[in-house]
């Protein structure tokens, strides 16, 4: 007797750890599929550690500017990729370059027409381009102080006609920049007292304006220089809508005529590139905007031209475009800026490419 009841003593012992094991397993298999439920449905942390809310961040994706396709398009890459905080794709972080990045790696492999492929890829840098805009640090320069030595800059006459120069010194009471030359190859000269104006690229491709007065000239290391009046005055005249580049090698351009032929009742305007007038020159800079080369033999401004450039071997770009400035460099070379009117989705996606740098 006393033996059978330790036997079901010990079984009954041994019955309760199994039961017990079990049930370890079964919380952890629980626990599991709950952490895999939670990361499936996507991201959970919205502002302030709160809980993600779709409605939050759809408003705060329309307060910048971002579409609904857009809007739609982050939320989607957010589950996808596992974005923890999808708010930090609404910002310039790196979170957005890397989730991106990702994104436009992963698109070649998607089954569907090469067009709307260059569409979609189109469409994630608008959202990158979008977000720069917003979030660009307007104040970085403030006063003619802050100028660097070497500093390109564009002075402006009073007729438009505009002339590239160059910071040569930055002292406490003035600052000096290098007397442009006009495009006789003459000196261009203010009266002393005199106001002119001139321009530099800030850094996230906005234009700023100066507005100086002439105190007097000097030689500065051998350089001819106008000094100028230090100034807080700034005017961010122009913002560009896209990241430029700068860019090295050959382009080719050719001048567009618009032809009006008759069709019917109607009159048909067609843009013909004129192929036995073609000109040669030097990339500058580039974005999906525009772009900028010098040249020997520049086309007035308002000219509608082709271009033809690679990005690097290999990646051919032609575009469309309006020459909406002119610069002079030197006596044989002036700047041309370009703004592109026509485009396809895979060159610009080309561009784009070139010009971002996603992780």
């Amino acid at each position: 007797m006393i033996s059978l009841l330790q036997s079901n003593f010990y079984q009954t012992q041994t019955d309760w750890q199994t039961l017990a094991v079990m049930g370890g397993i079964i919380v952890s298999i629980v626990i599991a599929l709950a952490i895999y439920s939670r990361n499936a449905q996507g991201p959970t942390q919205g502002r302030g550690g709160k809980r993600f809310s779709r409605r939050a961040f759809r408003r705060e994706a329309a307060s910048i500017g971002l579409t609904k396709y857009q809007t739609r398009m982050l939320e989607n890459f957010a589950r996808t990729y596992q974005v923890r905080r999808p708010f930090n794709l609404l910002s310039n972080t790196r979170e957005l370059n890397v989730t991106l990045g990702k994104a436009l790696r992963d698109i070649p492999h998607y089954n569907a027409k090469e067009s709307s492929i260059e569409l979609k890829k189109l469409e994630i840098y608008r959202i990158k381009q979008r977000i720069d805009r917003v979030f660009a640090d307007t104040n970085r320069l403030s006063t003619t102080r802050q100028l660097r030595l070497g500093q390109n800059i564009t002075f402006q006459q009073d007729n438009g006609n505009r002339f590239t120069s160059v910071i040569t010194a930055n002292l406490k009471e003035f600052y000096c920049a290098q007397v442009p030359m006009n495009y006789g190859g003459e000196h261009v000269k203010w009266r002393k007292g005199s106001r002119i104006k001139f321009f530099i690229w800030g850094l996230d491709g906005e234009e700023l304006m100066f507005e100086s007065k002439v105190i007097g000239y000097t030689n500065v290391k051998g350089i001819n220089s106008v000094m100028l009046q230090h100034t807080t005055r700034v005017n961010r005249s122009v913002q560009r809508k896209f990241r430029r580049r700068p860019i090295k090698g050959q382009c080719s351009f050719y001048p567009v005529r618009i032809i009006e032929k008759p069709s019917g009742r109607k009159t048909v305007r067609e843009a013909r590139v004129m192929t036995n007038q073609g000109r040669s020159g030097l990339m500058i800079d580039v974005s999906a905007g525009g772009c900028a080369f010098a040249c020997h033999k520049p086309l007035p401004r308002g000219e509608l031209i082709k271009i033809n450039f690679e990005l690097r071997r290999g990646y051919p770009v032609t575009a469309l475009g309006k020459i909406v400035d002119s610069r002079m460099v030197n006596r044989h070379r002036t700047s041309l800026h370009v703004m592109f009117t026509r485009a396809s989705s895979k060159n610009l996606n080309r561009i784009n490419e070139y010009v971002y740098d996603f992780e």
